[in-house]
């Protein structure tokens, strides 16, 4: 019990370090140049989620890269979590005991401008996700939720049955990301 209380100190402290303040912009995929997200491999569907945002972003010439947490014991090993050059993996090993994520490997995702960054983890919070999130340099942040108040600029309902449902909620976030109209200034 005295561990889950220092946890949770250790956590919010963390949090209250990091001043990055986040000025929410509405940024349509057409506008977008780069774009991130960050899946949880934990929730089923979220490869094939993954895939469909990978093939319209590639199919509009749009600079992607992810963060997959994968806090299993053993990670299966999907095609589409495997670390590559647009993929970072965080094991249970690369977070200190707190849930803190190694700088090493987080740092380059964290220095990098988002123009829309989608957090694919929906179910319970996970700390080196929030984390991330408060770091990010992001225009528009995106996630799935069922609660509030929620970190993000816009939510996606999840619904009861959201863990089967990543492709579809992939589909809907694209469908509204490119039906955004915003007025830009020259």
């Amino acid at each position: 019990m005295i561990d889950w209380f220092l946890t949770r100190f250790l956590q919010r402290k963390a949090l209250k370090k990091v001043v990055n303040p986040h000025h929410g912009r509405f940024v349509s995929l057409h506008d977008a140049v780069k774009v991130g997200f960050i899946v949880n491999a934990d929730n089923t569907g979220s490869a094939k989620a993954v895939h469909e945002l990978r093939q319209e972003l590639q199919k509009r010439r749009i600079e992607y890269c992810g963060i997959c947490v994968d806090l299993r014991k053993k990670p299966l090993g999907e095609p589409e979590f495997l670390s590559t050059p647009f993929m970072t993996i965080i094991h249970k090993d690369n977070l200190n005991w707190y849930g803190l994520p190694d700088e090493k490997i987080v740092s380059e995702f964290i220095l990098d401008h988002f123009d829309i960054l989608i957090d694919m983890t929906s179910g319970k919070r996970i700390f080196a996700v929030d984390y991330i999130l408060s770091r990010a340099d992001v225009s528009l942040r995106i996630g799935i939720t069922d609660k509030s108040p929620s970190p993000y600029d816009m939510t996606i309902s999840a619904g009861k049955d959201s863990a089967g449902n990543a492709g579809e909620l992939m589909k809907s976030i694209i469908i509204y990301l490119t039906t955004i109209h915003t007025d830009k200034k020259k």
